[in-house]
């Protein structure tokens, strides 16, 4: 039996589809993005507040949220020790932060109610919240960041929420 091989065509390309296109997971290009922001809007905390709601919609908060909470609370991605990552380099990180915040009650309150907002405005960063003040509050890490107040911080933050 004599076998014909069938004729191809030159020049045609596969389409991948769109459900097997995945992104790269970036946390740096987030934080980086966060960050600016995050320096930009100044002092304000309300300000901060505006900025966290819009750039939810560019951003990609349920795939970043646990550096989302990292950079909010400690004012930098932490490493899995507890240590901040980017402790040399201050572009990276970021005074808008519970570490950073002042030991007052009025301050913390406020903190506390930019987190409200967040996990109002965004359910699905509720479960994360939770994650990551369960990180925060391991012993290793309380000891690591006492030189912040976090012990202080905690539990007035915490109630608050």
């Amino acid at each position: 039996m004599n076998k014909h091989q069938k004729p191809v065509l030159t020049g045609q390309r596969f389409k991948t589809r769109k459900r097997d296109e995945k992104e790269k997971f970036e946390p740096t290009v987030f934080r980086d993005t966060l960050v600016q922001g995050l320096n930009e809007a100044g002092d304000d905390l309300e300000a901060v507040a505006k900025f966290l709601d819009s750039t939810g919609s560019r951003l990609d908060y349920r795939r970043y949220a646990d550096t989302l909470f990292d950079i909010l609370v400690a004012g930098s991605m932490l490493a899995p020790g507890g240590t901040r990552i980017d402790d040399g380099d201050k572009t990276k990180m970021t005074n808008h932060c519970v570490f950073s915040a002042n030991e007052d009650h009025e301050t913390i309150r406020n903190y506390a109610q930019v987190f409200n907002k967040l996990i109002r405005r965004y359910k699905y960063l509720e479960k994360a919240f939770e994650d990551e003040m369960k990180k925060a509050l391991r012993p290793h890490l309380l000891s690591s960041f006492s030189k912040h107040g976090w012990q202080k911080k905690m539990p007035t933050l915490l109630p608050r929420l």
